[in-house]
C-alpha cells in the first residue's frame, strides 16, 4: 500500500555493516549520502526530513546514525540512480535490531517486517518517537532531532 508524507516519522536507509560507518563522534553533522531505489518514496523526501541509517549483517545489525535530509532528491553526477544527501551523525549507542524486534512499537516497522525492501524504507510517527527513547539526549541535539520530535508529540 502506498504510503503519503503524513505516514513518515523519519526515512531509512539501510545498508550492510560492510559500508564504511563513522567511529567519531563529532559534535556537527557531517554530510552522507545514499543511493536509493526509483520508487514513488524518493519524490515523498524533503529537506528536513528526519532520517537514520541502520547497518545489517550477522554480527551487529543496528540504527547507526540520524541526522537530516538537507537537499532534495536528484541523481548522483554522472549516475542515474536517486540519491538522497543528509547530515548525520554516528549514535553513541547504536540500536540494535533486537531492541527494534523487542519493542511493541517497533516490531511491525517496515525495517523489521521488510528484510528485502529497497531503499528508502520509513518508519512511522509512532514508531519515531519509540526509536527516539532508545537514543542519547545528546545525538538527539547533534542530529537536529529535537524540536521536530517535540512537533511528533504533538
Amino acid at each position: 500500500m502506498p504510503i503519503t508524507r503524513q505516514d513518515v516519522g523519519c526515512w531509512v536507509v539501510r545498508g550492510n555493516a560492510g559500508s564504511a560507518a563513522s567511529t567519531s563522534l563529532p559534535s556537527e553533522a557531517q554530510t552522507q549520502e545514499w543511493c536509493l531505489a526509483r520508487t514513488y518514496r524518493k519524490d515523498l523526501i524533503e529537506a528536513g526530513d528526519l532520517i537514520v541509517r541502520y547497518l545489517g549483517g550477522q554480527k551487529t545489525p543496528a540504527v547507526v546514525e540520524l541526522g537530516r535530509v538537507t537537499h532534495p532528491v536528484e541523481p548522483a553526477p554522472g549516475v542515474d540512480k536517486p540519491v538522497v544527501r543528509y547530515a548525520a551523525v554516528p549514535l553513541q549507542q547504536p540500536v540494535a535490531r533486537q531492541v527494534l524486534k523487542d519493542d511493541p512499537d517497533l516490531r511491525g516497522c517496515e525495517l523489521i517486517r521488510l528484510g528485502r525492501a529497497a531503499n528508502p524504507l520509513h518508519l512511522t510517527p509512532t514508531e519515531t518517537l519509540a526509536l527516539a527513547a532508545y537514543l542519547a539526549p545528546d545525538d538527539l541535539e547533534r542530529a537536529g532531532w529535537t524540536q521536530r520530535l517535540a512537533d511528533l508529540r504533538q
